[in-house]
């Protein structure tokens, strides 16, 4: 509701007397400048109509809290370089640069190349998984399984091999070579990163080198590995991944097949797989 405002100024003293003597100069100039104040006091002596103004109700309005993140600068963004893939491992990689030409591969995950299978209490031989598997469930027991098919005197075999169980650290496994009648040799490596070269007689080891250490090896189980041997003469040297590990000689066996083999030691139990042998010829040397 609008509300009325009044002004409401007192006369001067001197209007409205009556028996005023005589008004002098200076009393006369008193006399005007009165008058004019009250003109002026009058004239702002006016009816203000004032409209009450109504603000709008005011909604709360709430402010969205922001991720830290976006409330840092934008950094430029640095290209990661991705590391270079490792090769696969296929037959054909991580082989040395004698190793010419592939004249057998196998994926070894069924039976048509006529590898010897076996099967008993103590342990068994066969394709599993596309692989050919080796489970020993008895100590000190090896199980065998020769290729049969002739190869030339010097050549570079390799294979991978996954390790499925594994109980004591001296169970073995690996690549048998040079399979004569009377000596064979092996190529022997442990689930705990060791490997030697064993000269075999029988079913026996008739001799063989000191176990390394070998860092390239993958350890325990279950791993992946890819192992290889080269032979040429009576020099063996022995690879892991395509990459000489070691080596050694011996002028027992000259000639015979190959083969694949588990034993264990003191354990109760052990699985190896084996899968993609390879078997290649040699460069010529000028030696």
């Amino acid at each position: 509701m609008a509300r009325l405002r009044f002004c409401f100024k007192q006369k001067p003293a001197f209007f409205g007397r009556s028996g005023v003597r005589p008004v002098r100069r200076m009393d006369a100039r008193m006399a005007a400048a009165g008058a004019a104040l009250a003109a002026m006091a009058l004239s702002a002596c006016t009816i203000e109509l004032v409209t009450p103004t109504f603000e709008p109700t005011r909604t709360p309005t709430f402010t969205p809290e922001l991720p830290l993140s976006s409330l840092l600068p934008t950094l430029e963004a640095i290209p990661t370089e991705l590391p270079t893939a490792a090769p696969s491992r296929t037959p054909d990689a991580l082989r040395p640069g004698e190793a010419e030409e592939r004249i057998f591969h196998d994926p070894l995950d069924n039976a048509i190349t006529g590898w010897n299978l076996a099967k008993s209490e103590a342990g068994t031989v066969d394709f599993s998984g596309g692989m050919l598997v080796f489970t020993a469930n008895a100590a000190y027991l090896p199980l065998v399984s020769i290729l049969p098919r002739d190869f030339p005197a010097d050549i570079y075999i390799d294979v991978t091999v996954q390790t499925l169980l594994c109980a004591e650290s001296y169970d073995t496994f690996g690549i048998i070579f040079r399979n004569g009648k009377d000596y064979s040799y092996r190529l022997a490596v442990t689930c705990f990163g060791q490997m030697r070269f064993e000269r075999i007689k029988g079913l026996q080891v008739e001799g063989a080198s000191v176990w390394r250490e070998t860092l390239g090896l993958l350890r325990g189980a279950p791993a992946t590995n890819r192992i290889g041997v080269l032979i040429r003469g009576q020099v063996f040297r022995f690879f892991v991944g395509g990459i000489e590990v070691f080596s050694g000689h011996d002028p027992m066996s000259t000639t015979g097949g190959i083969g694949l083999f588990v034993r264990t030691e003191k354990g109760t139990i052990l699985s190896v797989g084996f899968e993609e042998i390879s078997v290649y010829t040699l460069l010529e040397t000028s030696n």
